[in-house]
């Protein structure tokens, strides 16, 4: 399961339990927190960008508890029960995390298969099953917890023109009776995290897929209302860092 440390660690839950030599696993709970120290697995940043300039990218994982992980760490393409090849390398795949330790998980690109004039997003995924105490192996049909998170993975080619930043800066909105649109004109993604249209607050989260609107693309939003004439909307969004923009405005259209 996968872990990242800055502003939001996403966390799924998963319980083992082992009958008759089968292993039944239930989804339990997704979660966010800030980096919290109790939590027992953090990664060191709550996304991951890699700038082709520099050849590779690297987050570090940390375990605050007195127990070995077992890590396993991939990249997918938006969903994490499919495998599919991409052109990355994840290193190490699979490692043993030592109780109270740090170890670096290193990403490399292959050089081919990625657009050149825009970012590509992907998700970086890192399991960690803990390991059991002598007492634990002990008791029969032990339920074991392992933790897993997906961060959002930036593929970010050289030469793009523009910041980072333009995506939500220059992002433009427009509206056909309650149906509420953004274009995002810049080669960059763009990540909402909020919107409000005419005094309406429209939600926008993970969970709802509706926050990212990819390079040179648009998303819609459904209003309760027709917004009047000459009203404005103001959202803002998260940078490289998972911190949030300044919040800018626009006159409808």
């Amino acid at each position: 399961m996968f872990i990242h440390h800055r502003v939001c660690i996403h966390y799924k839950y998963f319980r083992f339990y082992k009958m008759r030599k089968l292993i039944l696993t239930t989804i339990l709970a997704a979660s966010c927190w800030s980096g919290m120290g109790h939590a027992a697995l953090t990664l060191s940043a709550d996304r991951l960008v890699y700038s082709e300039k520099d050849g590779d990218a690297s987050i570090t994982i940390h375990s605050n508890e007195d127990r070995a992980y077992l890590v396993q760490s991939w990249l997918d393409a938006g969903d994490s029960t499919v495998k599919k090849d991409l052109p990355f390398v994840v290193t190490p795949p699979l490692f043993r995390l030592a109780p109270k330790s740090d170890n670096v998980i290193r990403i490399v690109y292959l050089g081919n298969g990625l657009p050149a004039d825009r970012e590509s997003l992907f998700w970086l995924d890192v399991k960690g099953v803990p390991g059991l105490t002598d007492e634990e192996s002990k008791v029969p049909n032990r339920m074991v917890l392992a933790i897993n998170n997906r961060i959002k993975f930036f593929y970010r080619p050289a030469g793009l023109q523009g910041d980072p930043g333009d995506g939500v800066k220059n992002a433009h909105w427009s509206h056909s009776g309650n149906k509420l649109s953004v274009k995002n004109s810049s080669p960059y993604y763009l990540v909402l995290s909020k919107i409000i249209a005419d005094k309406e607050s429209i939600k926008v989260s993970v969970v709802d897929n509706n926050t990212v609107i990819p390079p040179f693309g648009e998303k819609s939003y459904t209003l309760k209302h027709t917004p009047a004439s000459g009203s404005s909307v103001e959202w803002d969004g998260i940078n490289d860092f998972g911190v949030t923009s300044q919040t800018y405005s626009q006159h409808l259209e």
